[in-house]
């Protein structure tokens, strides 16, 4: 090449900065953790990491069932994924890791009830939520788990006809009038189901 090839390697300089590929990961590990960091509006990167150390990333446009799939084949199934229930990790969860144990990371549960009901509720059934959401960081073992879905479901039944109510739109169609209560129920019901 003329010049020893230092346009062309001038032309492609941005190319060598490329994110590198994770390693292949075939040790299987008891738990493993897995997040999404979002870098603006245009990228993710997804974490995966056991106790001690990451075990793999990967760069995405967007937090879907590809991107998971695409981190998660590169890793060898765990006994146990904590994950926050991200778009579309689920999906990827069932073709990748079919035999994996999924568990929703407690800090994230409370973070949709506090989204809900706000830091400072005013309804009864929103105060009451936030205080199991809040008890909720502080489980930690099995009998604790039993005794505070015990304690929610209590929640749930004594409020059922209060979350219930709906109110009728502008348009004519009918919305639940204690929405964000509904889809904070709705959501630890899924991850206690």
């Amino acid at each position: 090449m003329p010049g020893g090839g230092r346009s062309f390697r001038r032309r492609c300089q941005g190319l060598w900065q490329v994110w590198p590929l994770a390693p292949v990961v075939d040790e299987v590990h008891e738990v493993v953790f897995v997040d999404a960091i979002h870098l603006g509006r245009k990228a993710v990167v997804l974490i995966a990491q056991s106790r001690d150390f990451i075990l793999g990333w990967y760069v995405a446009r967007s937090e879907n069932s590809r991107a998971w799939e695409a981190l998660m084949n590169r890793i060898a199934p765990p006994d146990v994924v904590v994950t926050d229930g991200g778009s579309g990790f689920e999906k990827a969860r069932k073709k990748a890791w079919p035999n994996t144990r999924v568990q929703r990371c407690t800090f994230h549960a409370f973070g949709t009830i506090k989204q809900a009901t706000t830091i400072r509720p005013k309804l009864a059934a929103s105060k009451e939520l936030y205080g199991l959401g809040k008890q909720l960081l502080h489980v930690k073992d099995r009998e604790q788990a039993a005794s505070w879905i015990d304690t929610y479901l209590d929640w749930c039944k004594r409020w059922e006809g209060f979350l219930a109510q709906k109110t009728k739109r502008d348009d004519g169609g009918w919305q639940y009038t204690h929405e964000r209560l509904v889809r904070a129920r709705n959501s630890v019901n899924r991850l206690i189901g």
